[in-house]
């Protein structure tokens, strides 16, 4: 308990005593009766009730000891787990050593599953306290940093999502997701865009526009979620020539200009959306949000770097200029590829729907790529050089255009050949 706190506490307890300090035991007696029944605010504590002993031994102490007599006493297991026997601390330090990359949730559920554990012995709350208390807890290990900064725009990008108001979707509310992507640098936001899933078409939607409007970064940083994790974003990279690093789990703090960001967003920008006014969908919070970057955020003093970010930015990309890509080459290089086998009938599946290659491929293993967000427009590949785009089968135009060849019987093979003799 804080020094103050305890100290206000007893100046309560004096408080309450004081008007029968002098009176008899009989008379203070009847006066605590009646005060039992008021409520106290307790620092530290909030309303509270005592009982009339309880208010009886507090004036006793203060006759016998005085002032300090008063002033609440600390447990004398402070800080320790009492529920928690001491074999079991000691399965629990080895098992998490052993454990550390788990969060305190799993660890939990680990635990009880192996039989350190016994459900419901302890509780989650009381574990986490004891990890904390041991040093264990997922983020209690201090990495030593130093601050740091690239030298000029697109050296580093950081890319996370953030989550983000419930919005109409359709008859129902769906929580907003920003996928947002910042420049070391600068501070400048090289993308962004609000979706409804932490998926990679929104990754690639936000990486593909930055990458058109700034060219390509030499690093791209993010955390381990499944969308910076998947092998689309590593192919994505290689074949552009980033570099894709991603943070240690769990590591929020090694992207601390992207969590700040998002920390400067949600008290400056979320407060204005009413998530009861349904006139708020997700084009106009697109909408929104970009004019807010555009006149607030970009044009306001950064107090990491003592200047607008669009300032640096441009100082920036005038003495190191990013190396530019076209549209028809980004595009090449983020689309997806999936392997099938073309039928007896000159056709291959995705999904539900039934394509058709050209008859020189059949009983081949094709390689077939697509747009994410075109998942429809296919195209073929062979030998990694596009050959065409396929289109889905028309059975009907196929029959329009159907000849079959005719069966000649042996009789009429013979009569033929009599005649030509």
């Amino acid at each position: 308990m804080d020094q103050k706190i305890a100290e206000s506490i007893a100046l309560l307890r004096h408080q309450i005593i004081s008007p029968v300090l002098m009176d008899s035991d009989k008379s203070a007696m009847a006066y605590f009766c009646k005060m039992e029944q008021k409520n106290f605010d307790v620092p530290g504590r909030g309303p509270r009730r005592f009982a009339a002993t309880t208010m009886r031994l507090w004036l006793y102490r203060y006759r016998k000891n005085g002032f300090t007599a008063l002033t609440p006493k600390l447990r004398g297991d402070r800080g320790k787990t009492r529920s928690i026997s001491e074999e079991t601390k000691i399965r629990l330090r080895h098992f998490r050593n052993e454990n550390l990359d788990l969060s305190c949730v799993k660890f939990y559920d680990r635990a009880i599953k192996e039989g350190i554990l016994k459900y419901p012995a302890i509780c989650l709350e009381t574990l986490r306290r004891f990890l904390k208390s041991e040093g264990l807890y997922k983020n209690q290990e201090r990495t030593p940093r130093k601050r740091f900064e690239m030298r000029y725009f697109g050296e580093l990008w950081t890319a996370d999502f953030m989550h983000g108001p419930h919005l109409l979707n359709g008859k129902r509310k769906k929580r907003a997701i920003l996928m947002a992507v910042i420049d070391d640098h600068s501070r400048f936001l090289a993308g962004f865009q609000w979706g409804f899933a932490e998926n990679t078409e929104l990754l690639e939607s936000v990486f593909k526009e930055a990458i058109l409007s700034h060219g390509c970064p030499d690093r791209f940083y993010c955390d381990n979620g499944s969308a910076f994790s998947s092998k689309y974003l590593s192919l994505v990279c290689a074949n552009l020539g980033v570099g894709l690093v991603h943070s240690k789990p769990y590591d929020s703090p090694s992207r601390g200009k992207i969590e700040r960001f998002f920390r400067h967003v949600r008290q400056n920008f979320l407060p204005d959306i009413k998530e009861d006014d349904l006139s708020w969908t997700l084009k106009r919070l697109n909408e929104e949000f970009s004019i807010w970057i555009r006149d607030h955020y970009h044009q306001r003093t950064h107090s990491g770097i003592q200047m607008r970010p669009i300032d640096r930015y441009q100082f920036s990309i005038r003495e190191y200029p990013r190396k530019r890509v076209d549209e028809e080459t980004l595009e090449e290089n983020f689309l997806c590829s999936i392997q099938r086998s073309v039928g007896k009938d000159s056709t291959v599946s995705v999904g539900t729907i039934i394509y058709e290659v050209p008859p020189e491929f059949i009983g081949q293993r094709v390689e077939l790529k697509y747009l994410q967000d075109k998942p429809t427009e296919i195209f073929l590949y062979n030998n990694g050089h596009r050959v065409t785009k396929i289109a889905p089968v028309d059975s009907q135009h196929n029959g329009q255009t159907y000849k079959p060849s005719p069966r000649i019987s042996n009789i009429a093979l013979h009569s033929i050949k009599g005649e030509n003799s």
